[in-house]
C-alpha cells in the first residue's frame, strides 16, 4: 500500500505516513499540534448510525477533494482546535474492516486511503487510529445519500459542501488532468522510443501515475537499483521477459538496459524510471527465425507482445508504489516501435501465420499485410492491481493488448480475456504448465477451450 506524502505531516509525526508509526510520534502532537487544512483530530471513532456514516465519508470525501491529510482518531481537542489529550479508539481489525467498508460502499470514485492502527503500549487493543487520505486526480468524491450525489470538501478547518458549479468545475479539471495525463505517457513514449536500436521491434509500456510521487536519484538509489536488477528477471504470467543486466541514470531517471553500451541505442529491452513515479520499459517482440524470407516488414510475435506488456505494466506499477509512493490510478499506454512497417504472427504454427485483417489480405496477394503507421493503446488502471499478481493485471493487459491487435485487424488478444482469465491453448506447450500454475496461485481463472475464430 502506498504512504501518504505529506512534508508538513511527516515532520510534524517525525517520520513517514505508514505503518511504522509509533504511539510516541501521534502522541507527540500534544499539546502544540493545531489542526488545519490537511490535518483533524476526533475524540472518538466513528459510529454506526446513518448520520455517523456520512460523517466518516464526508471527512474522508472532503480531504480527497482537497489537498489529502490525516484524520487522527483517539485525540482530544480544545476549543482551539489543539490536540491535548490522547483518550484512545478501539483499534480492533473488526473496527478498522468496518470503517473501510463504510468509505467504500458510499464514496464514488473511491479515495486513496488507509486506516493505521497506532497501539497504546500501555492498553493493548487501544490507540489511535490515523486515517490518511491522499489528494487524487479522480476528484471530485461523491458521498451516495438516497441515490443523491453531494460533494463534500475540507476547506480551511471546516468543510463544506460544494455547489452545482463547484462540482462542475471540479469535473472539468478531472478531464483535463486525464488529457494531460496521456499526452505526458506520449511525450515519455517518444522521447524513449530515439533510444531504441532502429533494427530491432519492441514494445514499449508507458505508465504516469494519476497523483506524482517522488524519490531521490542518488549513489545509494542507483546501487539499490543495481542489486535489484541483478537478482531479479522480470515476469509475466511466471514467464521470465526480461532481466536488465547494466543500471545507470539519465537526468532525473534511473535506467535499466538488457544489453546497454554508452551511446549506443537499447537492445532487446531497457527502462527508464523517473523520479515522479512515471516509467517506460521495452521489451523485443520481433520474429527471428532462419524460416522468415520475407523481411520488409517487421514481423510482431503475439505472444511475447502479450508477455511483454503484462512484465512491463507489473514492473513500473512497482516503480510507481515502492519508490515513489505513488498510489491510486495510472494512465498507462503500449505502442510497437519504431514506426515501421509491421505484422503480427501467431508462432503456434508456422513462423509468418499472420493474424487479422492483413492476414487475409497478404493470402489474397501473395505480399503485404502490415500495418505502416504504429499502433499504440492506453488505458486507465489501478497500480494496486497491477502490482498485484491476479486478475486486475491480466485485464489490464487485454485491455492494451487487444487494441494493439485491433490496429492489425485482429479483434482481441486470444491468450487472454477481458475479466482477466487465461486461455491456456493459445499459449506454447512448453510455457504452459508454467502460466497454469501461476495462474492457479494468483487466483486466475483458466480456460481450457480455444477462442473461437472471427470470420474474416
Amino acid at each position: 500500500m502506498p504512504t501518504l506524502r505529506n512534508r508538513r505531516l511527516e515532520q510534524l509525526l517525525g517520520g513517514p505516513i505508514d505503518e511504522t508509526l509509533t504511539y510516541k510520534q501521534v502522541k507527540g502532537l500534544i499539546p502544540d499540534t493545531t489542526e488545519g487544512p490537511d490535518l483533524d483530530f476526533k475524540r472518538d471513532t466513528y459510529g454506526s448510525r446513518d448520520k455517523d456514516r456520512k460523517e466518516l465519508c464526508a471527512d474522508v470525501g472532503g480531504l480527497a477533494n482537497a489537498n489529502g491529510g490525516l484524520l487522527i482518531l483517539g485525540m482530544e481537542e480544545d476549543s482551539q482546535g489543539r490536540a491535548t489529550k490522547d483518550v484512545g479508539v478501539d483499534i480492533s481489525d473488526a473496527e478498522r474492516v468496518r470503517l473501510h467498508q463504510t468509505v467504500v460502499a458510499n464514496v464514488q470514485p473511491t479515495p486513496t486511503f488507509d486506516i493505521i492502527p497506532v497501539e497504546d503500549p500501555d492498553r493493548p487493543g487501544t490507540g489511535f487510529l490515523v486515517i490518511w487520505v491522499a489528494r487524487t486526480a479522480t476528484a471530485p468524491h461523491a458521498y451516495i445519500q438516497n441515490n443523491s450525489l453531494l460533494y463534500p470538501k475540507r476547506i480551511g478547518t471546516q468543510r463544506a459542501w460544494l455547489s452545482e458549479a463547484l462540482v462542475a468545475e471540479a469535473y472539468r479539471a478531472r478531464f483535463a488532468g486525464f488529457a494531460d495525463r496521456i499526452d505526458e505517457a506520449a511525450r515519455i513514449e517518444a522521447d524513449f522510443v530515439e533510444r531504441l536500436a532502429p533494427d530491432e521491434t519492441f514494445v514499449v509500456v508507458t505508465l504516469v501515475p494519476d497523483m506524482p510521487g517522488v524519490f531521490t536519484i542518488d549513489t545509494p538509489a542507483l546501487r539499490a537499483f543495481g542489486l535489484s536488477n541483478a537478482d531479479t528477471t522480470h515476469t509475466a504470467f511466471g514467464i521470465g521477459v526480461r532481466h536488465f543486466i547494466r543500471s545507470t541514470v539519465r537526468r532525473r531517471c534511473l535506467v535499466g538496459a538488457t544489453r546497454y553500451q554508452p551511446n549506443k541505442p537499447y537492445s532487446r529491452g531497457a527502462c527508464e524510471l523517473h523520479e515522479s513515479g512515471s516509467g517506460v520499459f521495452s521489451s523485443a517482440v520481433d520474429v527471428r527465425t532462419s524460416g522468415v524470407e520475407d523481411l520488409t516488414s517487421r514481423l510482431v510475435d503475439d505472444q511475447w507482445l502479450t508477455l511483454g506488456i503484462a512484465a512491463g505494466l507489473r514492473f513500473l506499477a512497482r516503480h510507481a508504489r515502492d519508490r515513489a509512493a505513488a498510489g491510486g490510478l495510472a494512465t498507462v499506454r503500449a505502442a510497437i516501435a519504431p514506426y515501421v512497417p509491421a505484422a503480427l504472427v501467431d508462432t503456434l504454427g508456422w513462423p509468418e501465420d499472420r493474424l487479422g485483417w492483413f492476414a487475409a489480405q497478404a493470402l489474397a496477394t501473395g505480399k503485404g499485410g502490415e500495418i505502416t503507421n504504429g499502433a499504440w493503446a492506453d488505458t486507465v488502471a489501478d497500480i494496486d492491481d497491477l502490482c498485484a499478481d491476479g486478475p486486475g493485471l491480466v485485464a489490464a493487459t487485454y485491455r492494451l493488448t487487444s487494441e494493439l491487435f485491433q490496429a492489425f485487424g485482429a479483434p482481441e488478444v486470444r491468450q487472454i480475456t477481458a475479466d482477466g482469465g487465461i486461455r491456456l491453448p493459445h499459449w506454447h506447450q512448453q510455457i504452459r504448465p508454467t502460466i497454469n500454475r501461476w495462474a492457479q496461485a494468483a487466483g486466475v481463472e483458466v480456460l481450457t477451450q480455444p477462442l473461437a475464430q472471427p470470420l474474416i
